[in-house]
C-alpha cells in the first residue's frame, strides 16, 4: 500500500496528506426539480472551492445492521405483551424478524470523499523516516499539526449546506480501508476495531493490506481477489472494472437521475471510485486558447487552403470553446470551473463469468446516453480504489464543469423511516433498504402530529397494511383501539398471541347508550393540565366538549328525519332550540331533547316543533344506541385492560365514497353519524384509557385505527374531530390511522369548521405521514401527491399508476414518513414466522394474500372464544347483506 500513516481522518503517502470524510445521504426521490438543482449547484459551488486540488470519491457499501436494528427496537419496545404458551414469543417474534432481513442481503450506501491537503516535501518525508527512531520527531509532529489546522478550514467549506460533509471517523476509515482491500469479496458483517487513538503506523497497515492477495493473468477481463486473513480466508471473488467513457448530455434533474445513482438500479453490487482534479483558472484558460487555435487552423486548411466548407462538427468545436471561455471570464458564479476526472465502476461475481455478466448488465444500464468502457490493465484499476493509490491510467479522462460532476451525486438514496420502528417493507426505488417506522417518534421526538393517513384503491392494501403496523407494534408494547365498520379487522383479536389481551365490541350491540353523542365526547379533566398555566386552555377545552356535544345531538337527531323535512330551515332552528334547553351536560341524551321539542311553545315553531316530535318519537326504538334505558347508567363504567379494543359495524349502511352527499339515502346518512359518533367513542377510549386516568396512562403509547374515514370530511363534527386528533395526539402519544379510498377525502378537511377556534388549518398542517397505493384517475393522483407533500404537475402522478402489481405480489405504497422523507415502498410481511398474521389480515376470500408467497387460503372466521361481545336491546343483524339496514 501506498499509504504511511493515517492520524484521525488524516492519511499520508510518501507524496501528500489527503483529509477523508463521510458525505451523508441526500434524498432525491420526488423532490421539486427547483430544489433539486439547488442541491446541485450548492455541490458543485463546494467543488470550485477546492481549486488546484486533486478529490477522491470513494462509493462503497455495508450490509444493513440487522443485530443493531433489533437491539434498538427491542430498546424501544416499552411495556411489551406478555408471552401467551403455544403461540409466537417475543423472541421468535424478533429471530424472525431478522432472519427475513437477513435473507434480503440488504446494504446501506457509504460515499466518502478524500480531498488533497497539500504535497508533501523531502523534509516532511524524511521527518516520517526519523519519526520511527526512538523518541520520534519534532518536525513530523509539526507537520500533523500544521495538517490538522490546514483541515480545520477544510471541514468547514466541506460541511456548508450541499456535501454536509463531516469528517470521516476511525471506524470509518477502517472500514474503507477493509472493503478496498477486499474488493470483491463479500462484505462482512462485523470487522475489528480500530485503534482507539485513530492513529495507524506504517506497521500497523499490514492488518489490511494483508487481508487478501491481487492477481491477474495477462490480458484478462477480470482481476482476482483471493482472501487470506480473517474472515475472508477461503474467499475467491472475480472483479471487472469498466471506466465512463463518453457520454450524452443528460438532462439532471427534470428527466435523468444522478448518473452515479443509476447503478442503485442494477440488482448487482458496485462499488465507485473516481479521480478529480480541480483546475485553476489560468490551466484552463491556456488549454482553451490552444484548441481554439487548433479548431481556427483546421477550419482555415478547409476554407483557405481547399476552398471547402468546413465541417459541422468544427464549428460544434468552436462554439463549445468560446461558450466555455466566455464562462469563465464573464461567469458571476464558479460553476463554470473545471475539472478531469476517472471514474471507475467494480462489479464483482464468484467467478469470471459471473462478473462480466454483472458488468454487462451495468453496460445495458447506462446506455445509450452514457457508455462503460471496459478496459486492459484490470490489476492497476482495480489498485485506485485503495486510498492513496496512484492514478494507473489516463485513458477515459472526463473533462467536464463542476456541475457534471455534482450531478453525479453518489449519495443520492432511498432514505425513509428510522432505525428502530417496526418493519414494515423495503423500498422499490434507489436502491433496497428496509423500511422500519416507529409511530410514536413524530409525537415523542419531532413534537409533530400523529395523524397518518392511508389511501388506495380497493385492493390496494389498505388493511393488510395498517392491520400488520397495529400487529407489529401491538407486540412492541402500544394500546390500540380499533374502529372497523366492515368486520374483517376482527380477526387480529384472534390471533393466539393477542387473544387474552384483546376484545372486540359489536356497537350494534352493544349497551343501549353507548353512542350517545353526549357520552361520546370526554370531559376534560383538571389533572390533564399544569395549572395555573393551561387554566386558559382548561376552559376552552371545557367550551368545545359543551359544544361538540350540542352539535353531535342536533347532527344525530336531524338525520333521523326523512330528508325533506330534515332540509327545512324551520326544523333546524326547533332542534338547535330543543338542544339548547337540554344543555350539554355529560348524562344527557337525545330522548331529552325529543321531550324538549315536545313542550316547545315558541311563537311561530310549535307546529313545526311538535311535528318534529311526533316523528323523532315514533322512531325511538331505533335510537337504542343513542339513548340509554337507565339515564343514570354508565356504559362506559366497566374496564378491562385490553392492549386491542376492535368497535366493530358490521352491517352498518354506508354509501360508496363516490355517491354525493346529496343523494345519500336515509339508512346511509344514519350509518355516517352512528361511524362519526363511533370515531369520536375512540376519542374518549383514548382519554379515559383501560383503567382509568393516570399519568402513566398519558405517556404511554396508544394508536386508533378508523377504518372507511371518509365520513370524517362529510359531516361537521367529524372535521373537529381530526383537529382534536391532530391537536392532542401529540399530549397523549396517541398515533391515528385513517384509512379511506379516496385522497379528496382527507384535503376536504381544509374546509374551515367551528367549534371554539379548532377550525381547520389546512391539510398539511393536520397530517404527520401518508401511506398512498395504487390510484388510477388523473384527478385522484394530483390529489394524492398533494397529500405527499410532493410537487404536482411535475411528472410524477404516473407513478402512482405503476404500483399496481399482481394478486399475488406485495403491495406498493408511496410513504411519506413526517421526516421529509417520501419514497416509494413494498409492504412486506412475508415471512414464516408471520403466516398466521397473513391469514387473518387476508380480506379477499379465495385469493392470496399480498406478500403471501405459495399459499391461496381464505381467512376464517374468528373463534367465539378470541373476541368478547358487549350484549345490549337491539335484534340480531340479519345474515342477508340485503337485509341489513337499520330500519
Amino acid at each position: 500500500m501506498a499509504l504511511r500513516r493515517i492520524d484521525g481522518h488524516l492519511t499520508r503517502t510518501a507524496t501528500e496528506a489527503v483529509a477523508w470524510y463521510r458525505l451523508p445521504e441526500q434524498r432525491w426521490s420526488f423532490r421539486g426539480d427547483a430544489d433539486r438543482e439547488s442541491l446541485l449547484q450548492a455541490i458543485a459551488a463546494q467543488y470550485a472551492e477546492l481549486t488546484g486540488r486533486w478529490l477522491h470519491l470513494r462509493v462503497t457499501s455495508r450490509p444493513y445492521g440487522v443485530a443493531d436494528w433489533a437491539r434498538a427496537h427491542a430498546e424501544h419496545s416499552q411495556h411489551r405483551l406478555p408471552d401467551v404458551p403455544g403461540s409466537l414469543t417475543w423472541p421468535d417474534y424478533l429471530i424472525g424478524e431478522q432472519q427475513q432481513l437477513l435473507g434480503a442481503t440488504l446494504v446501506d450506501k457509504q460515499v466518502y470523499l478524500g480531498v488533497q491537503l497539500r504535497p508533501r516535501s523531502l523534509l516532511e518525508r524524511a521527518a516520517e523516516r526519523l519519526s520511527r527512531l526512538p523518541g520520534g520527531s519534532d518536525a513530523d509532529r509539526r507537520e500533523l499539526a500544521s495538517l490538522r489546522e490546514d483541515a480545520f478550514v477544510l471541514d468547514r467549506t466541506l460541511a456548508r449546506s450541499g456535501l454536509r460533509a463531516r469528517a470521516a471517523t476511525a471506524e470509518e476509515i477502517r472500514w474503507l480501508l477493509h472493503r478496498s482491500n477486499t474488493l470483491g469479496l463479500p462484505a462482512p458483517t462485523h470487522i475489528p476495531s480500530a485503534p482507539a487513538d485513530g492513529a495507524w503506523r506504517t506497521e500497523d497497515l499490514a492488518a489490511v493490506s494483508d487481508l487478501a492477495a491481487w492477481t491477474q493473468q495477462p490480458w484478462a477481463p477480470t482481476m482476482q481477489v483471493h482472501g487470506r486473513g480473517m474472515p475472508h480466508a477461503g474467499q475467491t471473488g472475480h472483479v471487472a472494472v469498466l471506466s465512463v467513457g463518453l457520454s450524452q448530455p443528460l438532462d439532471i434533474p427534470e428527466t435523468d437521475l444522478p448518473w452515479m445513482a443509476m447503478a442503485d438500479q442494477v440488482p448487482v453490487p458496485v462499488e465507485w471510485s473516481a479521480r478529480m482534479y480541480v483546475r485553476p483558472g489560468e490551466d484552463v484558460t491556456g488549454e482553451l486558447s490552444r484548441q481554439a487555435s487548433r479548431v481556427r487552423s483546421q477550419m482555415r486548411h478547409y476554407t483557405d487552403e481547399h476552398g471547402l466548407e468546413a465541417p459541422a462538427s468544427l464549428e460544434r468545436q468552436a462554439q463549445q470553446v468560446a461558450a466555455i471561455d466566455d464562462d469563465l471570464t464573464t461567469g458571476m458564479t464558479n460553476l463554470a470551473t473545471r475539472v478531469k476526472s476517472w471514474w471507475r465502476v467494480a462489479v464483482s461475481g464468484e467467478t469470471e463469468d459471473e462478473a462480466l455478466a454483472r458488468a454487462q448488465q451495468l453496460v445495458d444500464a447506462y446506455q445509450p446516453k452514457i457508455t462503460l468502457e471496459h478496459p486492459a490493465g484490470q490489476y492497476g484499476l482495480a489498485r485506485e480504489f485503495i486510498p492513496g493509490e496512484a492514478l494507473s491510467s489516463t485513458a477515459h479522462t472526463r473533462r467536464s464543469s463542476v456541475v457534471w460532476a455534482a450531478s453525479a451525486l453518489p449519495q443520492a438514496t432511498a432514505q425513509i423511516g428510522d432505525r428502530h420502528g417496526v418493519l414494515i417493507g423495503e423500498t422499490v426505488t434507489a436502491g433496497r433498504r428496509p423500511v422500519a417506522w416507529d409511530p410514536w417518534r413524530a409525537q415523542e421526538v419531532r413534537n409533530a402530529s400523529g395523524l397518518t393517513a392511508i389511501t388506495a384503491g380497493l385492493g390496494g392494501g389498505k388493511s393488510f397494511l395498517g392491520g400488520g403496523i397495529v400487529y407489529k407494534t401491538l407486540r412492541a408494547g402500544a394500546h390500540w383501539t380499533v374502529l372497523d365498520p366492515s368486520g374483517p379487522l376482527a380477526h387480529l383479536a384472534s390471533l393466539p398471541e393477542i387473544a387474552p389481551y384483546a376484545r372486540v365490541i359489536d356497537l350494534l350491540r352493544a349497551e343501549p347508550g353507548i353512542l350517545n353523542p353526549y357520552r361520546v365526547v370526554p370531559t376534560p379533566v383538571d389533572g390533564d393540565y399544569d395549572l395555573p398555566t393551561e387554566a386558559d386552555r382548561l376552559r376552552e377545552d371545557h367550551v368545545f366538549a359543551d359544544a361538540t356535544r350540542r352539535r353531535l345531538a342536533r347532527e344525530v337527531l336531524t338525520r333521523m328525519l326523512p330528508g325533506k323535512l330534515a332540509r327545512e330551515p324551520e326544523t333546524a332552528a326547533v332542534i338547535l332550540e330543543a338542544v339548547r334547553r337540554v344543555g350539554s351536560r355529560p348524562d344527557a341524551h337525545p330522548g331529552l331533547v325529543i321531550e324538549a321539542l315536545k313542550t316547545l311553545n315558541d311563537d311561530g315553531l310549535a307546529e313545526h316543533a311538535h311535528h318534529v316530535w311526533r316523528f323523532l318519537d315514533e322512531t325511538r326504538d331505533q335510537m337504542r344506541l343513542l339513548i340509554p334505558e337507565d339515564p343514570q347508567s354508565d356504559p362506559y363504567a366497566s374496564s378491562r385492560d385490553d392492549r386491542l379494543t376492535v368497535l366493530g359495524m358490521a352491517g352498518l349502511t354506508l354509501p360508496r365514497d363516490d355517491t354525493p352527499r346529496e343523494d345519500w339515502s336515509e339508512h346511509e346518512n344514519l350509518g355516517v353519524e352512528l361511524l362519526n359518533l363511533a370515531a369520536w367513542l375512540t376519542q374518549r377510549m383514548v382519554y379515559e384509557g383501560p383503567t382509568g386516568r393516570s399519568e402513566q396512562w398519558r405517556h404511554a403509547r396508544k394508536g386508533v385505527w378508523i377504518d372507511e374515514a371518509f365520513f370524517l370530511s362529510e359531516v361537521a363534527t367529524g372535521r373537529m374531530l381530526m383537529n382534536r386528533f391532530a391537536r392532542d395526539s401529540r399530549k397523549w402519544n396517541v398515533r391515528v390511522l385513517l384509512s379511506t379510498q379516496l385522497p379528496a377525502d382527507f384535503l376536504r378537511l381544509n374546509n374551515n369548521t367551528s367549534g371554539g377556534g379548532n377550525g381547520s388549518a389546512g391539510i398539511g398542517a393536520l397530517l404527520d405521514s401518508a401511506f398512498v397505493g395504487v390510484l388510477d384517475e388523473d384527478n385522484t393522483q394530483s390529489d394524492a401527491l398533494e397529500l405527499l407533500g410532493v410537487p404536482t404537475n411535475a411528472g410524477y402522478e404516473p407513478s402512482l399508476g405503476a404500483l399496481r402489481v399482481e394478486p399475488d405480489e406485495p403491495r406498493q405504497f408511496l410513504f411519506a414518513d413526517g421526516d421529509h422523507g417520501v419514497e416509494r415502498i413494498s409492504v412486506d410481511f412475508s415471512g414464516p414466522h408471520l403466516e398466521h398474521l397473513r391469514e387473518a389480515l387476508n380480506t379477499t376470500p379465495g385469493q392470496q394474500t399480498p406478500g403471501q408467497q405459495g399459499r391461496n387460503q381464505p381467512a376464517d372466521p374468528p373463534p367465539e372464544a378470541a373476541s368478547t361481545t358487549i350484549t345490549g336491546t337491539l335484534a340480531p343483524q340479519p345474515t342477508d347483506a340485503s337485509a341489513a339496514e337499520l330500519p
